[in-house]
């Protein structure tokens, strides 16, 4: 059994060195960590799992929270030249001092928590335990495969790889996460969509990604309105495009309208980041009395705070100029005033440098998507019958729309389900 070294030594990874269970550990207090660990540890059975021990599961989700000079540098690309294959001496490549001091002191520290990590804890049950959702498909077990390496180097130039791909600290937990009061909160649990599973939008859908893929080259890429009926697919759209680049550094930030006022403050935290953004407004309207969309223009155009050019608005809308128009606005008194004021209102959809249209399907389209979502759900029916009772759902459910075409299917799918287990009476 190897001796576990003391984690005060740790500069860089501030919280394996706080952390109560493993200060425990690296003193052999080994009962009283048990305790602890036994204490916090449903603090671990979230997602996010790797395929080691409840106690490398921890230290894989502190060391995915770090934000320091390593884990920034490394996500930023710093490091992103070095081959995982090399040794020590290859160290003298790297483009900077900085780095290069840098880079050693992380394989010192990274030695000894790899030290702590692969410590033979046979005789102590509670740490042995193996990570619940624990697989080899989480992301974070790049984590767990550089802290089984036995060379400090190794498994340094895996870590900057994690880092780089997934980002540091709050941006690491998920591709995704809500703007709150609080500051940004990971959204656990994201829409399985990908691009190809929606039927339809050929050319909105690759202007779209045209667009992501100049944000994702550091170029400055466009502002995005999305405008059309509902159901149509614009959310998912931008889901779709999240699922497909996020092992590239896309990230999207969902706001509210009722929080558009921590804009900049979002702005302030995605500066300077090593990763992409997608800033998402979802279902954005204005009625005539709400005067925010003033504050949001300004916010768009910059004059509040500057855009990151690491940073892109998205936003869905069901009304082409977001804000409404009033009768009132259209004449009357004072007219040039009023000409002035709608001018004002629409002005805010000239803010986006693309402004996509996704119309609501003709009855063909609408049975095209029907038809591509009966065979991704491997639902066999002859076409005329599908055809037949589509058109009747869409009659009864909202009119023609790819959320209408879905709900069609999952009710059709839902009924030969409980008529296969005996279910249907």
């Amino acid at each position: 059994m190897t001796m576990l070294q003391n984690i005060d030594q740790l500069i860089l990874f501030n919280t394996i060195r706080e952390d109560g269970v493993l200060s425990l550990l690296s003193k052999h207090d080994f009962n009283a960590a048990q305790r602890l660990l036994a204490d916090e540890a449903g603090g671990l059975l979230h997602g996010g799992g790797i395929s080691g021990s409840l106690l490398q599961n921890r230290i894989c989700r502190l060391m995915a929270g770090e934000e320091n000079v390593f884990a920034r540098m490394a996500e930023a690309g710093a490091f992103s030249e070095m081959e995982a294959d090399m040794d020590d001496s290859a160290i003298k490549a790297l483009p900077s001092p900085q780095a290069k001091a840098v880079f050693m002191q992380a394989i010192c520290e990274i030695e000894i928590i790899s030290n702590i990590y692969r410590h033979d804890y046979s005789e102590h049950t509670f740490l042995t335990l193996p990570a619940a959702n624990g697989n080899e498909t989480s992301h974070r077990e790049t984590i767990h495969l550089a802290m089984m390496k036995d060379s400090g180097t190794k498994a340094a130039v895996l870590l900057t790889r994690h880092y780089h791909g997934y980002g540091s600290g709050v941006f690491e937990a998920s591709s995704a996460m809500t703007a709150e009061e609080g500051g940004l909160v990971p959204v656990r649990h994201m829409d399985a969509i990908v691009m190809d599973g929606l039927v339809g939008y050929e050319r909105q859908k690759r202007i779209l990604t045209d667009n992501i893929k100049i944000l994702l080259s550091g170029a400055r890429a466009n502002n995005v309105l999305l405008y059309g009926d509902s159901g149509t697919g614009k959310s998912s759209s931008v889901k779709a495009l999240l699922n497909l680049y996020a092992s590239n550094g896309l990230k999207l930030i969902s706001i509210t309208k009722d929080r558009l006022h921590l804009l900049p403050g979002v702005f302030e935290s995605i500066a300077g980041r090593g990763m992409k953004f997608i800033i998402f407004i979802d279902d954005l309207s204005f009625d005539e009395n709400e005067h925010e969309y003033k504050l949001f223009k300004s916010i768009v155009e910059g004059r509040v705070a500057p855009r990151p050019q690491n940073a892109i608005f998205i936003v869905t809308t069901n009304r082409k100029n977001i804000v409404k128009d009033v009768w009132s606005d259209r004449g009357g008194e004072d007219d040039v005033r009023r000409r002035d004021n709608m001018e004002e209102k629409r002005s805010l959809s000239d803010r986006f440098g693309l402004t996509l249209v996704y119309p609501a399907p003709d009855k063909q389209e609408y049975l095209a998507i029907v038809r591509g979502i009966a065979d991704r759900a491997g639902l066999s029916m002859p076409d005329e019958e599908l055809a037949a009772e589509a058109l009747k759902w869409e009659i009864r459910h909202g009119g023609r729309s790819g959320r209408t075409a879905q709900q069609f299917i999952d009710h059709m799918a839902g009924l030969r389900k409980i008529g296969e287990g005996g279910l249907a009476q």
